[in-house]
């Protein structure tokens, strides 16, 4: 399946119950902006503020290169201060979080094609930042889509209760495989690990803790099938997931039997055939370095709701010092637990 405009609108409208609105420029998608910034960042959509560059947040809200390290990645964080959060995104871009988004599916041959398109539209509208620009690139084998198909398996493993990312931090050697889902003991499930940053600008998703053991999925989303039993294999040798996720458009997956399959049937309804067996790749004491390692990974989304001079003042209340290395915020984000972090949000929140 080529998920082009039309397909796009039918599978969003029909699998989320979202309302679709009329532009100038074809049929659109309405998502409040919280959820709207998180479709951004997963699928690198641009908000319509240039019509050469449009804004997306796709890449700005990466933590760590690896798994079971703490090693930064330019994102979130840049050496020992934060950068790119949500909430001092919104500082710069107040757009973000001002209002209602539709999101656009753009059908294009080429760059050019495209841009003249954006530009028209953006001329015509008032307030062009309400409108995010899905990019569907016919000159792609399907159409560029793979990002889409992340965030199909973000939501629905997301309304399974599970706590879901994309494009998540594994090896050097292992790659970034497109899409995790963690069932994390006591701590929390059923969100978008961005959420977690998001509390600040008022978006609490933290309502659901899981109570059950640790359980951990890796998915890979392609338009094609050359290479992704290959990839998905790999990282199941990590030892760390209990099961792996093929995620296509249409194809369905059940050759190997540890292997579950995410994918679109006729009605454009996603569906989900779950592994027929238990996969035997599990080493249950690397699972739990990794569960461990997980608890610790979601603080430091939690540390993104602050600015850095919060962040300062918070180290030396705790420490008595300032920030001076790396290697010293890092050991204090780790040593904190949930509740000392969101207590001194509430501080900052009720101080203003």
């Amino acid at each position: 399946m080529e998920i082009n405009s039309g397909k796009f609108i039918e599978i969003m409208s029909s699998n989320f119950d979202l309302e679709i609105v009329e532009t100038d420029i074809g049929k659109g998608i309405k998502m409040n902006c919280f959820e709207a910034f998180i479709y951004s960042s997963i699928t690198g959509s641009g908000y319509l503020d240039n019509y050469v560059y449009p804004f997306t947040p796709k890449g700005l809200m990466k933590l760590f290169y690896n798994a079971f390290d703490y090693k930064f990645v330019t994102g979130i964080f840049e050496n020992t201060s934060l950068k790119n959060t949500p909430y001092l995104l919104s500082k710069a871009k107040p757009f973000l979080f001002n209002s209602d988004k539709i999101i656009i599916p753009v059908e294009f041959e080429t760059e050019k094609e495209l841009q003249i398109k954006l530009k028209q539209f953006l001329e015509k509208e008032k307030c062009p930042t309400n409108f995010i620009i899905q990019r569907i690139e016919a000159s792609k084998k399907g159409n560029g889509m793979e990002p889409f198909m992340e965030y199909l398996a973000c939501e629905t493993f997301r309304k399974k209760g599970f706590a879901v990312e994309n494009q998540i931090p594994l090896t050097h050697s292992q790659g970034s495989p497109d899409f995790g889902a963690y069932l994390v003991k006591s701590t929390y499930s059923k969100l978008h690990l961005i959420e977690l940053a998001l509390i600040r600008l008022g978006y609490n998703g933290l309502k659901d803790k899981n109570k059950k053991e640790n359980y951990n999925i890796v998915g890979e989303a392609k338009t094609g099938t050359t290479i992704l039993k290959k990839q998905l294999t790999k990282y199941m040798k990590t030892n760390i997931f209990d099961e792996g996720i093929a995620i296509h458009p249409s194809k369905v997956f059940d050759d190997l039997p540890w292997m579950g399959c995410l994918y679109l049937n006729r009605d454009f309804k996603i569906s989900y055939l779950s592994p027929k067996e238990k996969s035997t790749f599990v080493d249950k004491k690397m699972k739990d370095n990794y569960s461990k390692w997980l608890k610790n990974y979601f603080k430091f989304f939690l540390i993104a709701n602050f600015d850095n001079d919060e962040l300062s003042n918070f180290y030396y209340i705790n420490t008595g010092e300032k920030i001076s290395t790396k290697k010293k915020l890092i050991e204090f984000i780790i040593n904190l637990n949930e509740k000392d972090i969101l207590k001194e949000l509430e501080r900052v929140i009720e101080n203003g």
